[in-house]
C-alpha cells in the first residue's frame, strides 16, 4: 500500500494522530486527568503521552511536556536524576526515665543470606532503654523471625530483668505477637493505674522510625560486627567448614554460639560504660554514662518506671506458652544440635584434652573436633 492510498484512508476513516490532535482544552483536561492518577509523580512526558496513545487520545510530546510544567511543574524536579528524596523529619526523643520505653530489635547481618555458609545463621535480639541509652539485653538467638522464639525470649528478659517496661517499641512483623500480648497482659495486671490513653503499652513502628535501637546496630557493626563476620567466614575462606558435613553445622553452634555470645556480653559492658555524647538540646540525659543514669535517675531528673512482675507471674506465663507453641528449649536450641549430638561432642572435646576455646583458638579446636567426631556419631 502506497503511503498516499494508507492517508486517504486515515482521512476517510477519521483515524487519530498527533498531527491532528484534539482541541487544546481537551488535550489539557486529558493530561491532567492522566497525570493525576501518578500521585507520587513518577513518570515523565513520553509514559503519559503514550498511556493516552493506548486509549486513542493522540497528543503530540511537546504539547505533553508544555501541559504537564503548567499543571505539574514539581514533577520534574522530583524526576531529575540526582535528586535526593526528602529526608525523614528528625524530632526529638522524650522519656520519663528508666523503663519508661523500651526498643527491641532483631539484627541479621550474620544471617544465612549475609554469611553464605548453608543453613549457618547467627541472628542477634536486643533491648535497649531509651531514656538512659542503656542496653538490658544482647543475645545471640536461633532464629529472631517467630513469635515463639521471642515469646520465649521476652520472658527471658522479664526474669532477668524482674520488670516490664511502660511501653515495648518494635518493628511491624509477625515475630512480636506473644511478646505484644505479654506486655498488654502484665502492664495490665501490674499497672491498672496507667491509663494506655496516656502512655501507650506497645508501639509498633517502620525500621525507619524505630531510632532508639536501628541506630544501635551501626555501633554493633562498626565495633564488632565486621570482625565477628571475619572471624566466622574464616571457615569458609579456609575449607575448613562444609555445610556439607551433617555434624559441622550442630559442631560449629556448640563452639562459636558460646565464643561470639561472650564477645556480645564484653561489648554491652562497654556500651553501658562509656560515657554518651553531650547534646544541649536533649531532654533526656547526655554527657552520661548509661549505666549511671539508669541506676540513678533522679540525678538526672528522671523517674523510676519499672514495673516490677514476679516470677511466679513470668513462670505461668512461660508455661502457658509452652503449652500452646511448645518449649523453650524446642524454640531456643540451635539446629542439629541435639542433646545427643551435644553428649558425642562433649566426649569428643574431652578425648582430644578439652583444649581451651576461645576467639583465637575456635577454629583450631573445631578441625580438631571434626577430625574425630565421626567416631562418637
Amino acid at each position: 500500500m502506497r503511503k498516499r492510498t494508507l492517508n486517504k484512508l486515515e482521512k476517510r476513516l477519521d483515524i487519530p494522530s498527533v498531527r491532528k490532535p484534539p482541541a487544546p482544552e481537551v488535550m489539557r483536561q486529558a493530561v491532567i486527568d492522566e497525570v493525576s492518577k501518578d500521585t507520587l509523580q513518577l513518570n515523565g512526558p513520553v509514559f503519559i503521552q503514550t498511556q493516552l496513545r493506548l486509549r486513542g487520545v493522540m497528543i503530540p510530546r511537546d504539547m505533553v511536556r508544555e501541559i504537564m510544567h503548567d499543571h505539574f511543574d514539581a514533577g520534574f524536579t522530583l524526576r531529575f536524576p540526582g535528586h535526593k528524596k526528602d529526608l525523614i523529619p528528625r524530632v526529638a526523643l522524650t522519656a520519663l526515665g528508666p523503663f519508661h520505653e523500651i526498643s527491641a530489635d532483631g539484627h541479621e547481618k550474620l544471617s544465612a543470606q549475609a554469611l553464605q555458609m548453608g543453613e549457618l545463621s547467627l541472628p542477634i535480639y536486643a533491648y535497649k532503654d531509651k531514656w538512659a541509652d542503656l542496653l538490658l539485653l544482647l543475645r545471640l538467638i536461633p532464629n529472631a523471625r517467630t513469635a515463639a522464639a521471642i515469646g520465649h525470649l521476652f520472658l527471658d528478659f522479664i526474669g532477668e530483668t524482674g520488670c516490664i517496661p511502660i511501653q515495648l517499641t518494635t518493628d511491624k512483623g509477625s515475630e512480636i505477637g506473644w511478646q505484644y500480648a505479654f506486655q498488654s497482659t502484665l502492664r495490665e495486671a501490674y499497672a491498672p493505674n496507667i491509663d494506655p490513653a496516656d502512655y501507650a503499652v506497645y508501639m509498633v513502628l517502620k525500621s525507619v522510625h524505630n531510632t532508639v535501637i536501628e541506630g544501635f546496630w551501626r555501633w554493633l557493626r562498626a565495633k564488632m560486627g565486621l570482625n565477628l563476620k571475619e572471624l566466622i567466614t574464616r571457615g569458609k575462606r579456609e575449607r575448613i567448614f562444609d555445610s556439607n558435613v551433617p555434624f559441622h553445622v550442630p559442631l560449629f553452634y556448640w563452639i562459636f554460639v558460646p565464643v561470639i555470645q561472650q564477645q556480645l556480653d564484653e561489648f554491652r559492658i562497654w556500651w553501658n560504660n562509656h560515657r554518651v555524647r553531650l547534646q544541649h538540646e536533649k531532654d533526656m540525659p547526655s554527657g552520661h554514662i548509661p549505666a549511671h543514669a539508669f541506676e540513678h535517675p533522679t540525678h538526672f531528673a528522671g523517674l523510676d518506671c519499672r514495673i516490677r512482675v514476679p516470677q511466679a507471674a513470668v513462670d505461668e506465663l512461660r508455661e502457658y506458652l509452652t503449652e500452646d507453641v511448645g518449649s523453650r528449649e524446642s524454640h531456643l536450641r540451635w539446629p542439629g544440635l541435639t542433646v545427643e549430638v551435644e553428649q558425642a561432642i562433649k566426649t569428643a572435646c574431652e578425648d582430644v584434652g578439652s583444649p581451651e576455646i576461645s576467639v583465637e583458638s575456635a577454629w583450631n579446636v573445631f578441625q580438631n573436633l571434626s577430625d574425630v567426631l565421626d567416631n562418637y556419631l
